[in-house]
C-alpha cells in the first residue's frame, strides 16, 4: 500500500461522459466505484467495462505520480536524553 506518512494515497477519476467514477489507491486497488443512475440506460455493458478498466488504470497512474506517493515516510524525532533532576531537600 502506498502511503504518505500514515495516509493512503488515493485518486478519484470521473469518466468523460460522467457515468462512472472510480477511486483507486497507489497500488491499483479499486477502493470505490460509482455509476450514474442512467449509466445502464445510456451505454452497453462492454462499454461500461472498458470505461471502468480505463479509469482504474488512469487513477493508478495519477496516484503513483503524486509527490506524496514517492516521498519517504517522515523521520520520527530523536528521543531526548532525560535530565537528572536535583534531589529534593526535605
Amino acid at each position: 500500500m502506498t502511503t504518505a506518512g500514515n495516509r493512503v494515497v488515493e485518486e478519484t477519476v470521473l469518466s468523460r461522459d460522467g457515468l462512472v467514477q472510480a477511486t483507486v489507491d497507489g497500488t491499483g486497488t479499486l477502493t470505490g466505484l460509482e455509476f450514474a443512475p442512467t449509466a445502464f440506460e445510456r451505454t452497453d455493458p462492454a462499454s461500461l467495462a472498458r470505461t471502468v478498466l480505463d479509469l482504474v488504470r488512469e487513477g493508478t497512474r495519477r496516484a503513483r505520480e503524486r509527490p506524496e506517493a514517492t516521498a519517504p515516510p517522515p523521520v520520527p524525532p530523536r528521543p531526548t536524553r532525560k535530565r537528572a533532576r536535583p534531589a529534593r531537600q526535605v
